[in-house]
């Protein structure tokens, strides 16, 4: 669980939002690394992902001089729809909402 903290601390989120990367990263399968975050935890290794990932977008979004696509693409996000659906899943409110 260190080590992927670790990992998430030096924001490896912003390209790899998969928990089978981190796993392979760690020489362990996705469903032990969610095991192992859910024992220490009490919350799947995916939260933490998309815990970090969320933190660092809301406070990207309310910093108007960078644009949706800068985001987007800090991100790695393939597409502007894409990066708009996982911020309205994980944020609770489409991107350009979110900086009303």
């Amino acid at each position: 669980m260190d080590r992927f903290v670790a990992m998430l601390e030096r924001s490896d989120y912003r390209e790899h939002r998969d928990v089978a990367w981190y796993a392979s990263e760690l020489c362990v399968t996705p469903k032990y690394l969610s095991e192992i975050c859910k024992r220490v935890s009490g919350q799947s290794a995916n939260y933490w992902i998309n815990r970090y990932a969320a933190m660092e977008l809301s406070h990207l979004l309310k910093d108007r001089s960078l644009t949706l696509t800068d985001i987007a693409d800090r991100f790695n996000f393939a597409s502007l729809s894409h990066f708009s659906r996982y911020v309205q899943n994980n944020l609770g409110a489409s991107p350009s909402s979110f900086r009303e």
